[in-house]
């Protein structure tokens, strides 16, 4: 009798053990806190297609940040489509500091360069057409890319900012066109830039398929500056069908950052106390045993 209840309270303290050592801390998704905006240009589309427009509504800011909507998103500099100084927010995400921003001509210095080979890397028959320009005018585009710009381009919608606690993938959405072929063709789309307008026109007429580029974000990390941009979008199956805004495609832009380290962790109360009492137990039944 005395071995056999051995046998089961032994048992039991092991499998309260292993509970206690299995138990992982839960994944958590971050969103932006303390958001604060450096700028009273900017404008919120609360979502869906028959969302609402505010402008410099920071409680409207914060709920398009953080909810899960696709399409509710922050325009910043909404007022032209010619950003001439970065505005936008600053927030936390667990432990890192995150500020998105719009983009102004000096930072296509910075970027642009890559920005084209990212754009003609991205579409095969972009590619194609891209090959058979005249070195000058490929010159003269890269050139005009540089030192201007796309300025239509740096007014990023912004939809959602995320942190996954244990990948430490940053994620940002930008809400833009799912195709820009129709606009392209129909001189409804300018990026600001002649050159490239003009090029793209041509390319809009002799590609089968669609023609896609998010806008771009300045992100700071840390001390630590990214372009975000994208040129893969997904349908958010929503317009505004208002003419003039369309927030038909999500393009996305990640980050791996370092994750924060878990904290230590502690047994659960209920398997210390259950731990105790059965040691108690076993205790008592070694006396028993003696006496036996």
């Amino acid at each position: 009798m005395v071995k056999a209840l051995s046998r089961v309270l032994f048992g039991t303290v092991a499998c309260l053990s292993v509970g206690a050592i299995a138990s992982p801390a839960h994944a958590a998704v971050f969103t932006p806190q303390n958001i604060t905006f450096n700028t009273s240009n900017y404008k919120t589309y609360a979502g869906g297609s028959n969302g609402t427009f505010s402008v410099n509504n920071v409680s409207a800011a914060i709920a398009a940040l953080q909810d899960s909507d696709p399409t509710s998103n922050v325009e910043l500099w909404h007022t032209t489509e010619n950003p001439t100084s970065n505005v936008g927010f600053s927030s936390t995400l667990s432990n890192h500091n995150v500020t998105v921003q719009s983009v102004t001509a000096s930072d296509w210095a910075v970027f642009g360069n890559q920005w084209l080979n990212d754009f003609v890397a991205s579409n095969s028959q972009v590619s194609s057409l891209w090959s058979t320009l005249t070195p000058a005018l490929q010159s003269a585009a890269r050139s005009s890319i540089i030192t201007s710009g796309l300025p239509s381009s740096g007014d990023p919608n912004v939809g959602s900012l995320t942190l996954d606690s244990v990948t430490g993938e940053l994620k940002l959405d930008l809400i833009g066109h799912l195709d820009l072929k129709p606009r392209i063709l129909t001189r409804q789309y300018s990026t600001g830039n002649l050159i490239w307008d003009s090029i793209l026109l041509g390319f809009a007429r002799q590609t089968q398929g669609s023609i896609q580029a998010s806008e771009i974000a300045k992100v700071t990390i840390g001390d630590s500056t990214y372009y975000a941009y994208g040129f893969n979008a997904t349908s958010t199956g929503v317009s505004t069908n208002d003419g003039s805004e369309s927030y038909t495609g999500r393009y996305t832009w990640t980050k791996t950052l370092a994750v924060a380290p878990p904290p230590a962790s502690t047994p659960e109360p209920s398997s210390v106390v259950g731990s105790v009492v059965i040691a108690g137990t076993l205790v008592a039944l070694r006396k028993l045993k003696v006496k036996a």
